[in-house]
């Protein structure tokens, strides 16, 4: 499912859930009102992370990002009220499904890190996407500068996770092969240019004396 699919099942969802939405009438309101839902979403996201994974550096991590969403959300969801939206404090139906799931069978967690931050990537990419749509409509300045100085924060974080993603995804040499042990012997020996003129001299040597001719 694609991201932008997504987004228009999430705000057709709270269309239902928040009738004074769908009288709203305006583009406006709706992309603003799907973005507090994402921003929710994402802080508690977090909060569920820090609590489920035993990675401390991922713990580390989701503990700070939930702090800043929260930050965030409170900034956005008083700027949303002063455009006459309702701030959507409980999330996303989707968001809020996925959260119990993750609870409830530790789905995410059990799979190992490279899961965890294929969904770190996917959430971030999600909520950027909510606030380019948000970006797209018709805002007052003051409002505006607070959603690009947003954006870039969620397109930063995004970019940070996903390079670390890929990083993980790189597989490691087969230390135990075959070449890699004579790798690690001929090491020492290769690097230091002395001893490499001294072994290829004792190598001449005992070649010659293969090859001598027998009397």
């Amino acid at each position: 499912m694609t991201e932008t699919k997504t987004a228009s099942i999430v705000t057709g969802i709270e269309k239902r859930m928040d009738p004074g939405l769908s009288s709203a009438g305006n583009g406006r309101q709706a992309s603003l009102a799907t973005l507090s839902a994402h921003l929710h979403d994402s802080q508690r996201g977090y909060d569920t992370g820090r609590r489920q994974t035993a990675d401390r550096f991922l713990r580390i991590e989701f503990t700070e990002l939930a702090e800043k969403r929260a930050a965030m959300a409170e900034e956005l969801d008083a700027l949303v009220s002063r455009l006459g939206v309702t701030p959507q404090a409980e999330g996303s139906t989707l968001g809020s499904v996925h959260r119990i799931v993750l609870d409830l069978q530790g789905k995410l967690f059990g799979k190992g890190r490279a899961r965890v931050l294929q969904e770190v990537v996917r959430g971030e990419s999600m909520l950027e996407a909510a606030y380019a749509d948000a970006l797209g409509e018709d805002l007052p300045p003051d409002a505006r500068q607070v959603l690009k100085r947003h954006f870039r924060q969620v397109r930063a974080t995004g970019d940070r996770y996903e390079a670390m993603l890929e990083e993980d995804e790189v597989p490691a040499p087969a230390s135990n092969s075959l070449f890699a042990r004579f790798d690690r012997l001929t090491k020492p020996l290769t690097s230091n240019p002395i001893l490499s003129a001294i072994a290829v001299a004792a190598v001449s040597a005992l070649t010659a004396r293969l090859l001598r001719p027998r009397r």
